[in-house]
């Protein structure tokens, strides 16, 4: 966590910073260092306890925000508390019950249990650890031997320590108003997308839908209504490693067919997972004769380190890597003697690691658009790592009038990553049933050397092979409109075929090449697609040429087309472009210029000016503004044919929470709202913008189950607001909202010049509390309090400097905390009467 934020410097502040720049040196002094307490004006003689800043990293007793690492890896944040100990005269750490399950140590570790009430020494409950509080970044550093901790990924995060966050509801909006006029006619056409969401507890609630509208001055307004996509309830179990859906939902098509349902869903979530055990990468075993280095290298590049003793070894934490290459192990023995082994590797392949699996199960109505049928569906799929090189996966769905069934497997291998799979499906009509089975294949290499990249796919249908879908519509439809006779689907695919090439030449350019050929039962026609594409850069000018070809046999339909283009960067932030293109009878041409302004480039324009064979020319012009609290577009066209165009955009978030209302850029599923009373006008880090007048912002997306940092920039807010800390962390779960409160205090601007009754001074170092025990300031020099922390304008202050009654004195007090223009401190003057005269 970051230091609490210094505000610029005031001569109010001079002397307050002169002693905390003393008592910093204190904190980081060695171990013993002794301080006369003559040399702060006879503090000693007063009876000013100096003992504490004897001591290494001093710290004062209170709570605090802190990093935790153990053994020098992150665990997280958690609140500190430190309390007087007598018997060392210093402040110490306890042990709470947060921060004993933070350190994820073994049972046999931990000689006493923490406590929430009282102070358990951090110390004696775990006497093999060593506890070092970093004053100055706000860190605990923890060692301990590594065989009393709990063996985990080196990136693991508990569960327990998921944050399921806060009540909240926001809508993200997508606004769009389009007009096209010419001579004979007007349309209007109006679009509105919705993606809302409310989170009560553990439970999430989301919205998808649509509404869009249109209006002609000759066919009059149509509307399809408001189109509902999905709506449903959503909650992750860390004991099912996924999560559990209600509602309306369409499944993935992972795995299988993709189709909307009402009802239940429970699948898994890789997410949960360490995000070193997420994604694919080889099991690594081998043997160590001695106590020995392990290196792991790919493509020369060494990704992984660690040291084990003699022994088998298991290396199954490795990042996934996001190039292909096999992985170079080399066993470097405690001799200097060095082995190596490698291990295939490959990430185009749809592979998991060994011993994991994926799973799928929803069950329910099966949903068309707005439309629920009758029929219930249940699909279930599951993907399981067999080998490092080889997955399998399987899936099933069942319905009164459908069955099908899924095998498939992925496969690494030294000539290209391999996945194929078979489904079978049977199709009940009301007056026929059809048996049909589905090939699919992909073949994938890359050729990291030569910057070479081949992806080859394959679908292959029986003459009898229907989908869910399919089945369950035609079925629909039949019962709606009883004796009609709905025919069968004429063209049923029968095969496709894909292949591409991407090939990367260095300084000689990138080549592309694509295919697409689709073939069709109860036809012998097929349809065609090719695609070759060059791009390149001459000095700054960059430039790319494309030759596209089509041939529908069905509908007899041929088409070639030819696009080139050009584009000039004029500085960081502007760019021209041209662009030519020719489709068989038709051409055109255009120019533009675009680019962006501003200090954060939060504008951005452009202009152009096109031109066909036909001589139609039209100008264009476009801008839209990127803003904190959402997304602004327009744009405008007009051709030689008295035809014009206007459409304007919008998009964003509302955000509703206990604070109050925010706007913001849309948010993903799961986001943050930051909140700093008094903290208007700072940056946010995350994300886009600053805190709004409210002291309330935006962070618009967090990644789920994994360390995420939050921050602010003060440098916008008030000269006088103070930030107790600019930085912090959260690990959320999924779909979870998140409020983020950084407490801030206003420096009053208060000084008082304190007196004794003996005419004495009080002495430096001595702090201030108000009626509520909370820390107002501390003493400089010559008896001057700084009470930085006013609340209020009137009441009684207790001033401290030792352990006993006699070395405490109080004050009453009425000032005037209204700001002023200046900034400047208000100097009081005020008897200090010791509190053993007012027993």
């Amino acid at each position: 966590m970051k230091k609490p934020t210094t505000k610029p410097f005031t001569r109010r502040t001079l002397a307050y910073l002169l002693m905390l720049a003393f008592y910093t040196s204190w904190g980081y002094a060695a171990e013993e260092d002794e301080f006369d307490g003559a040399y702060w004006g006879g503090g000693s003689k007063l009876g000013v306890d100096f003992s504490r800043f004897n001591q290494k990293n001093a710290v004062l007793p209170g709570e605090y925000d802190a990093e935790v690492r153990v053994n020098n890896v992150s665990k997280g944040n958690v609140r500190l508390r430190f309390a007087d100990n007598d018997e060392t005269q210093r402040a110490e750490l306890c042990l709470t019950p947060a921060l004993q399950e933070m350190l994820d140590l073994e049972k046999s570790a931990i000689k006493q249990q923490g406590s929430e009430n009282n102070c358990v020494w951090a110390k004696d409950a775990i006497p093999d650890a060593v506890f070092t509080y970093q004053t100055g970044e706000f860190r605990l550093d923890v060692d301990i031997p590594q065989a009393l901790t709990v063996s985990h990924p080196r990136d693991y995060i508990s569960p327990t320590r998921w944050q399921s966050g806060t009540t909240a509801a926001f809508v993200n909006y997508d606004v769009n108003y389009y007009r096209y006029r010419n001579q004979h006619s007007m349309n209007d056409n109006f679009y509105l997308g919705i993606r809302a969401g409310a989170n009560i507890g553990s439970w999430a609630l989301r919205h998808y839908g649509s509404l869009s509208w249109n209006k002609s001055n000759r066919s009059g307004s149509y509307t399809d209504g408001y189109q509902r996509g999905e709506t449903y309830l959503q909650r992750d179990f860390a004991l099912l490693q996924g999560d559990v859906t209600l509602g309306d939902f369409y499944t993935s098509d992972e795995i299988g067919e993709s189709f909307g349902l009402r009802g239940i869903r429970v699948a898994s979530d890789d997410r949960m997972l360490a995000p070193s055990q997420r994604s694919f990468a080889p099991v690594i075993r081998g043997i160590a004769n001695t106590n020995a280095n392990i290196t792991i290298r790919q493509n020369g590049n060494i990704i992984y380190q660690i040291a084990v003793p003699a022994g088998p070894f298991i290396i199954d934490d490795l990042y996934s890597s996001g190039y292909n290459g096999d992985l170079l192990v080399e066993i470097q023995e405690s001799d200097g003697k060095v082995r190596s082994f490698s291990v295939p590797f490959s990430n185009t392949a749809p592979l998991l690691r060994v011993g994991h699996f994926r799973y799928r199960l929803s069950g329910g109505k099966y949903r068309h658009n707005d439309d629920v049928v009758e029929d219930n569906v249940m699909q279930a799929t599951l993907q399981y790592g067999l080998f490092n090189s080889l997955t399998i996966n399987g899936g099933a769905i069942a319905s009164p009038n459908y069955r099908a069934r899924l095998f498939g497997f992925g496969l690494a291998t030294p000539i290209g990553a391999f996945s194929a799979d078979s489904t079978w499906a049977k199709a009940r009509f009301p007056h026929q049933t059809f048996k049909g089975q589905r090939l699919h294949g992909n073949y994938r290499i890359d050729f990291n050397t030569f910057g070479t990249n081949i992806m080859l796919s394959v679908y292959r249908y029986s003459r009898d092979f229907y989908r869910l879908q399919d089945t369950l519509s035609i079925n629909h439809e039949a019962k709606k409109y009883t004796g009609f006779y709905f025919p069968l689907p004429y063209l049923v695919p029968k095969g496709q075929y894909q292949l591409s090439i991407n090939q990367n030449m260095g300084k000689w350019g990138d080549f592309y090449l694509s295919g697409q050929t689709s073939t069709y039962w109860g036809t012998e026609g097929e349809s065609r697609e090719y695609q070759i594409a060059y791009s390149n850069r001459y000095k700054r000018l960059g430039y790319q040429i494309s030759l596209l070809q089509t041939h529908d046999k069905i509908s007899d339909r041929r088409e070639k087309a030819v696009y080139l283009s050009f584009s000039l960067p004029l500085g960081d932030d502007h760019s021209l472009s041209s662009t030519y293109s020719r489709q068989s009878d038709y051409s055109s041409a255009q120019l533009g210029v675009n680019g962006s302004l501003g200090d954060k480039r939060q504008w951005n324009y452009g202009l152009s000016v096109s031109q066909d064979g036909n001589r139609y020319r039209q100008v264009a012009a476009n801008g839209g503004f990127q803003s904190g609290i959402g997304d602004y577009r327009a744009s405008f066209s007009q051709d030689n044919q008295h035809s014009r165009q206007m459409g304007i955009s919008a998009n964003g978030s509302i955000v509703t929470h206990q604070y109050g209302v925010t706007l913001g850029t849309r948010v993903s599923d799961g986001f943050a709202i930051i909140h700093a009373k008094e903290g208007r006008g700072a940056g946010i880090e995350s994300g886009n913008g600053s805190l709004d007048y409210f002291g309330n912002g935006i962070v618009p997306y967090v990644s789920p189950y994994s360390i995420n940092y939050i921050g602010i920039d003060p440098k916008g807010a008030q000269e006088n607001v103070d930030f107790e800390a600019t930085e912090t962390q959260i690990i959320p779960r999924a779909n979870s909202i998140h409020l983020v409160d950084f407490s801030t205090h206003k420096n009053t601007m208060i000084l008082f010049n304190l007196s004794l009754p003996s005419h004495g001074i009080v002495p430096m170092t001595a702090t201030a509390q108000d009626e509520k025990g909370q820390f107002v300031g501390y003493v400089g020099q010559g008896g001057m309090l700084f009470a930085e922390r006013l609340t209020k304008s009137e009441g009684r202050l207790n001033v401290k400097w030792g352990q006993n009654s006699a070395d405490q004195c109080e004050f009453d007090y009425r000032v005037d905390l209204s700001e002023n223009s200046k900034l400047q401190a208000k100097t009081y003057d005020a008897l200090c009467t010791p509190v053993k005269n007012r027993e």
